[in-house]
């Protein structure tokens, strides 16, 4: 299992426990979670040095082709780790915010920046995330962009 995914499983056990969720800072080491949203609530992220994951609720952009053995949701979570291009992540969770918790947000214009090369900026065109190779996604309510 790779690290932003067991990081993923950490929280939703944290949060089911009643656990507060993990700080927000503008920068982070390398292996320091962070939690953080959009301005719009509409995309929820959260990482360390070793990736980065972000959801999109409401959308109308075309998501990648779904792979054959994904029996989960598809085309609203995405990945970046490290090194490698930006994927479409087959998922049974969500990175979204709860509508009853207040949440860090990243305000538009803003970067956090993750540890090891990885960062994510918020726009008001979306959400784009990076690591040091330049790979990474954009997320917006009208176009996914893996690269």
């Amino acid at each position: 299992m790779r690290a932003p995914r067991a990081l993923a499983l950490s929280l939703l056990a944290a949060a089911a426990v009643g656990l507060p969720a993990p700080a927000f800072a503008q920068g982070a080491t390398p292996h320091e979670f962070k939690r953080f949203i959009s301005p719009s609530r509409n995309i929820g992220c959260f990482g360390d040095g070793t990736g980065v994951r972000c959801d999109i609720g409401q959308h109308t952009a075309k998501p990648p082709k779904r792979p054959r053995n994904c029996h989960l949701d598809w085309g609203s979570a995405y990945e970046v780790n490290r090194t490698g291009k930006g994927h479409g992540m087959c998922v049974g969770d969500t990175a979204l915010p709860d509508p009853n918790k207040r949440e860090p947000v990243l305000k538009y214009g803003k970067t956090i920046r993750l540890g090891n090369g990885l960062s994510c900026t918020s726009r008001r065109t979306g959400m784009t995330c990076r690591n040091a190779g330049g790979h990474g996604f954009t997320l917006s309510k009208t176009k996914i962009t893996l690269f």
